[in-house]
């Protein structure tokens, strides 16, 4: 399955790469990390540069069925303001994509009215349109998946494996994640 990571300067870190690294080693996703600015090099909100693989301009979003923003304030911030994915996100929704955010992005999909009539969470104070906010870590619906916090990361990214391989594959996963011996 073909997912990408939409990055932009102030991304939450963690968020961003610990999702990145579960679903790849979860081998059953192509993921891509994709800079929404015209250079590849983006700054997390912790100051670490990453190196993404693609540039939203010249990606083909049709090769992909999973999106994923992490949070960070200024990173949501800056993701707000890149119209192409403003205009982006509801069209893959509508096409039967699936678009899963994290901390504080919800807000973006809330703003979008993607996530009215569904349960969901976010960093608190990040809520917005007319979706029900739950105090929870991760909420599931159908398409869309979101997670509250940094602190919340590893089972933000767990929960999207589960969703599409089940949780077999979460457990095989983190018998290596974990060092834990096999059942």
């Amino acid at each position: 399955m073909n997912a990408l990571i939409f990055l932009a300067d102030g991304f939450e870190t963690v968020e961003a790469l610990q999702t990145y690294d579960i679903l790849k080693r979860s081998h059953h996703f192509n993921v891509l990390l994709c800079s929404i600015s015209s250079s590849k090099e983006v700054v997390s909100s912790h100051g670490v540069v990453v190196h993404a693989e693609a540039i939203f301009d010249e990606v083909d979003l049709d090769a992909y069925s999973v999106f994923i923003l992490p949070g960070g304030g200024k990173g949501v911030e800056n993701l707000s303001r890149c119209q192409k994915l403003l205009d982006f996100l509801p069209k893959a929704i509508a096409e039967g994509k699936d678009v899963h955010a994290i901390c504080a992005a919800p807000s973006i999909l809330g703003g979008l009215g993607l996530l009215d009539g569904l349960p969901y969470t976010c960093f608190p104070g990040f809520q917005k349109g007319n979706g029900t906010w739950l105090d929870e870590g991760v909420v599931e619906t159908t398409r869309i998946i979101t997670g509250r916090s940094m602190g919340w990361t590893m089972e933000f990214a767990k929960t999207i494996v589960a969703h599409y391989y089940g949780e077999e594959c979460v457990e095989q996963l983190l018998q290596g994640v974990m060092g834990l011996k096999e059942k």
